[in-house]
């Protein structure tokens, strides 16, 4: 009895959302999938994550684009960006693979470091 009376528990808990995240988490995530959310309207996509880099692609914002990992290199602020920071992103997309600036990428996913 008593291991029937555990079972029951344990399939009971498995059942119940885990305690402050909503039922339909798996669709209100803000993980994924990273799109470009620019001020500007876009963001470039460059051979390296510096601005002296060329740009391979500019991408408009809306833009999906894989997360593939991250490196610190130039600092860049405002107005050049979306926020001060020296986060730049390896991205696949669509034009290909290169750089673009952290705080161009929205709904941002965890990533190692390059």
């Amino acid at each position: 009895m008593k291991k029937r009376f555990t079972a029951a528990i344990v399939a009971a808990l498995l059942m119940v959302p885990a305690l402050g995240a909503p039922a339909n988490a798996a669709l209100t995530s803000s993980y994924g999938p990273s799109y470009i959310g620019s001020n500007s309207g876009g963001a470039n996509l460059r051979g390296c994550p510096w601005f002296t880099c060329a740009s391979n692609a500019y991408m408009p914002n809306n833009t999906p684009v894989t997360m593939q990992c991250w490196m610190d290199a130039q600092y860049v602020s405002p107005p050049d960006s979306d926020y001060a920071s020296a986060r730049w992103f390896r991205l696949d997309t669509a034009w290909g693979i290169g750089w673009t600036h952290s705080s161009l990428v929205e709904n941002q996913t965890t990533v190692g470091h390059c």
